[in-house]
């Protein structure tokens, strides 16, 4: 399952297609090594826009980690 596939939220998807969108036809996405300003961003805010639309997964999370051994 791809990171866009564990949200339903149109916004984290839109933000999703239009960071894939960029990097499929962006050379210096494309680049290893190579930095894009453009990719970054659409990347944070797929980020993002992910982050909001699941805080009760990562609220659960915390909660259901083991306590550290010691």
């Amino acid at each position: 399952m791809t990171a866009a596939e564990q949200t339903k939220d149109p916004f984290a998807d839109e933000a999703w297609r239009a960071a894939i969108e960029h990097a499929a036809g962006c050379l210096a996405c494309r680049t290893p090594g190579a930095g894009c300003e453009t990719g970054e961003r659409l990347l944070r805010a797929y980020e993002e826009a992910a982050r909001q639309a699941r805080p009760e997964c990562a609220s659960n999370a915390d909660a259901q980690a083991p306590a550290p051994r010691r």
